[in-house]
């Protein structure tokens, strides 16, 4: 199943790789590009007119907001509000200045109804969203500083941020007096706060918010549809998700995974879920927490250091006997939607290491996953040590781990 990568960066590789130029290019009669960051800011405080005018004022700071910039040129951006807001034109346009076209034909598919067009934000909004996103990105970079060979999850601080700046802004009662431009802002903060934080009411202010923006005959395919069903995913409901994909038909080739529960409600300790391609059903099954030591891998597809530390498991296997001597479980974040193709991948090719997905965030809690990789070394049933993220001596720092269990 592959799952929507709204709240994702898009990463540009070698096709942006062979301008380094300071300044705006311009090939006449061709239109404007940049290259750089600078080139970017002069051209915005030059005043001048750009394919990012087309947006919306708060899609424009969006826009210029999440673009990622390295030596070489871009290297990365965010396409939701580029989806939300745009026509074809005016997005071919905006890939084009950005010199970032090569993406048009995966974004052009999801370019489905009117774009949105809403009210301005209430300058309230504005301001409490802005002291959301600031302070998310400020706890990002605390976190990346632990270790920076890993893929950031798990944020509670931005939750509690986001309830203190957006609480209040939520009561059923109130929200149907919510001009239509702050529904759609306050649904990405909620958005935000639900984004490592799935199991929470943040995922049920993102409910709330799109039954309210649905209700209002607003055009929730750009982006909104495939952002709740994420949450859902990776909050572990289910039906809730199968329900909702069912009525949209945009989402009709999500093929949602059928669960079987053979533990039941009464079970108690972890659990998590066997995938099973051919059926396409998850099957909980009981994780037991294991008397003596025990390794926690915790993967996650898309990662890159996840993808770097797998290869070499699987390549190495006097590695592989070292793992399965402290009790090696495989599992992808618990706080992430449950992606079957990696599981597929990796169980089909290393059938004595199956990976699995934690049944919920709220069982796998003892493990506090902030990034990944990482690696939980367990001692009857506690963490005793850990390792997070995967560096050129990413082994050698496992194989410490593992002796540290003797």
């Amino acid at each position: 199943m592959n799952f929507p990568a709204h709240h994702l960066l898009f990463c540009l590789c070698c096709q942006l790789a062979g301008s380094t130029s300071a300044e705006p290019v311009a090939t006449a009669p061709g239109p404007l590009i940049v290259h750089t960051q600078e080139a970017l800011r002069a051209t915005l405080a030059s005043r001048k007119p750009t394919p990012l005018d087309a947006l919306t004022p708060y899609g424009k700071r969006e826009v210029v907001r999440q673009l990622r910039w390295n030596e070489k040129g871009l290297a990365g951006f965010s396409s939701t509000a580029l989806i939300r807001e745009l026509r074809h034109g005016q997005l071919a346009a905006v890939l084009s200045f950005l010199d970032a076209s090569a993406y048009l034909p995966i974004l052009e598919k999801k370019l489905v109804g009117p774009p949105l067009r809403l009210s301005a934000l209430s300058s309230q909004t504005v301001q409490d969203l802005q002291r959301l996103r600031q302070f998310a990105d400020a706890d990002a970079t605390r976190r990346a500083a632990v270790s920076v060979t890993s893929t950031k999850i798990g944020a509670p601080a931005v939750l509690r941020r986001y309830h203190q700046l957006f609480g209040n802004r939520l009561n059923p009662a109130t929200l149907s007096a919510e001009p239509s431009g702050n529904l759609v802002a306050l649904f990405d903060a909620a958005s935000l706060a639900a984004n490592d934080n799935p199991a929470s009411s943040a995922t049920d202010d993102m409910l709330r918010l799109h039954h309210e923006l649905t209700a209002r005959a607003i055009n929730t395919r750009r982006t909104l549809d495939d952002a709740m069903l994420y949450a859902l995913l990776a909050a572990r409901r289910f039906a809730k998700a199968q329900a909702f994909a069912a009525m949209r038909p945009d989402l009709a080739e999500m093929a949602i995974p059928q669960v079987v529960d053979s533990l039941g409600p009464a079970f108690a300790g972890r659990s998590a879920f066997a995938y099973d391609a051919k059926h396409n059903t998850l099957t909980r099954v009981a994780m037991l927490t294991r008397s003596g030591t025990e390794l926690v891998m915790v993967v996650g597809a898309g990662c890159h250091h996840s993808a770097i530390a797998l290869q070499a498991l699987q390549a190495d296997p006097e590695l592989q006997r070292r793992l399965r001597q402290v009790h090696l479980v495989l599992v992808t974040a618990p706080n992430a939607p449950i992606d079957t193709h990696l599981i597929t991948e990796w169980n089909g090719a290393n059938p004595s290491m199956p990976i699995h997905a934690p049944y919920s965030a709220a069982q796998w809690e003892s493990i506090g996953v902030t990034g990944i990789p990482s690696f939980y070394l367990l001692r009857n049933g506690k963490v005793v040590d850990r390792r997070t993220g995967w560096s050129d001596n990413g082994k050698a720092d496992l194989l410490k781990l593992i002796n540290a269990a003797k």
